[in-house]
């Protein structure tokens, strides 16, 4: 019941400061676009307490939360995705003094319950002109991550 009157004081007090505002506007484009602008202030004061209330709605065929298995399913992939290009970033970065560019970066990921991370096979997939150099470019990017990679050509 408190929150009402409180709710109630500063709707009353709003409606009083909305008239006497509207009282002093001047009568020009102005004042008329002020005067208008007010009813719109005197609406978002009444209805600002009802931001705060939580109605538990009847479910009209919306539909439900994802489980916690999709959620994890849908982390670990976009885990994935991001560890990805951050390689692909870092063997760019390696390659780019060379000239050359990878395309694409695929490394066989495992994540584990505890959120470690093995990596497996990295695949770095770069242009054909790029691939005439395979042998540089594995150096390069196996000195770069500090792992096995195999060069293969971007179909």
């Amino acid at each position: 019941m408190e929150g009402f009157t409180g709710w109630a004081a500063v709707v009353c007090t709003a409606a009083v400061v909305c008239t006497v505002l509207y009282r002093l506007f001047p009568d020009t484009s102005v004042g008329r676009q002020g005067r208008q602008l007010l009813p719109a202030v005197f609406l978002c004061v009444v209805l600002t307490p009802l931001a705060s209330l939580s109605i538990d709605l009847p479910d009209r065929g919306q539909t439900p939360p994802p489980d916690e298995a999709l959620l994890q399913a849908r982390v670990r992939q976009q885990t994935v995705e991001q560890l990805q290009n951050t390689l692909l970033s870092m063997i760019n970065q390696a390659l780019e003094s060379y000239g050359y560019q990878a395309e694409k970066v695929f490394a066989a990921m495992d994540i584990a319950e505890d959120g470690s991370i093995n990596m497996g096979q990295i695949t770095v997939y770069v242009e054909k002109e790029a691939f005439r150099r395979s042998s540089l470019i594995k150096q390069v990017v196996e000195k770069r991550i500090g792992t096995p990679v195999t060069v293969a050509l971007l179909q």
